[in-house]
């Protein structure tokens, strides 16, 4: 199972979003109860980490959480944040298309767009 430390590193690297850790914690615990099913699906484990990495990313940003828009130097430290653009809507298609026993369907919910990008089995 991911880390809250590598889904917080997830989060702000590959989504540039700034979540308190204490909404990071919540989601990786809830995550955390999929593992066996992932494993009982045949998931290797580098499918496992993506799967977590995603369903994490998913829980933890619905609330819509502020992403960076620029960071300045440590020496004169600044931070600018932005709404985001748009929803989740990428991350769960590429969460549907690599979670194909959904795994984690009952966690992230369906898509906001209404497809039906998730089956529970």
């Amino acid at each position: 199972m991911i880390t809250s430390t590598q889904a917080t590193e997830y989060l702000d690297q590959a989504l540039g979003v700034s979540v308190p850790s204490f909404i990071v914690d919540a989601a990786v615990a809830e995550v955390a109860a999929t593992e066996p099913a992932m494993v009982a699906a045949g998931y290797s484990a580098s499918t496992q980490v993506m799967v977590q990495c995603m369903a994490v990313a998913i829980k933890a940003a619905a609330g819509s959480p502020r992403r960076i828009q620029s960071q300045g130097a440590p020496s004169g430290a600044s931070r600018s944040f932005k709404n985001p653009d748009g929803d989740l809507t990428a991350l769960r298609r590429s969460l549907a298309a690599l979670d194909t026993a959904g795994t984690v369907a009952a966690i992230v919910g369906p898509d906001p767009a209404g497809s039906t990008l998730f089956m529970v089995v």
